[in-house]
């Protein structure tokens, strides 16, 4: 499915993308966003499950990908994120999280880092992160409310069965 994506991205004319914004739908983890019609994949990637997009002047990177959990535990995740952006150099500014999604942000010379998580079904999670420089804050900003109220599960997870014993009642 992403392969085809790829193909239909980078073989059709910007015309094509007329609407301001596109849907991406990855079937395979669940999950969809909203995505700008300016930002356009900037290079292939070998892992299939992530997007790399910029706009045409690449003065932002956008990464959209799908995950496993390790350990199926997404405030886990999230929190592991948070951390390897604070190694990375990344000040945090904002975190927040909770079993269904995650979103924080920071600076790191001059650029600014956002990032969001959903939790999706059997184990997975969806991210997108967005790094743009400061002085662009005013025109990214909004593209991020955006995509933090589009990045969304698209399959509904059913509970997990319980075993329930009935025992005969004694008289």
């Amino acid at each position: 499915m992403l392969a085809r994506l790829i193909a239909f991205l980078l073989l059709c004319p910007a015309s094509a993308f007329a609407a301001e914004w596109w849907s991406y739908d990855n079937t395979g983890f669940g999950y969809a966003i909203e995505l700008p019609s300016d930002f356009h994949l900037s290079a292939p990637s070998e892992d299939t499950n992530r997007l790399s997009l910029s706009p045409a002047d690449r003065s932002a990177v956008l990464q959209v990908f799908g995950t496993a959990l390790a350990k199926g535990d997404f405030v886990e995740e999230a929190n592991v994120r948070v951390a390897l952006a604070r190694d990375q150099g990344w000040k945090i500014s904002y975190a927040k999280s909770n079993s269904r999604g995650a979103s924080f942000s920071g600076t790191k010379q001059g650029r600014i880092v956002y990032v969001r998580g959903v939790a999706l079904c059997n184990g997975g999670a969806a991210f997108f992160e967005m790094d743009y420089a400061k002085a662009d804050m005013q025109r990214y900003d909004a593209i991020v409310m955006r995509l933090v109220r589009s990045l969304r599960p698209t399959k509904k997870c059913t509970p997990t069965a319980q075993v329930v014993k009935s025992f005969p009642e004694t008289g």
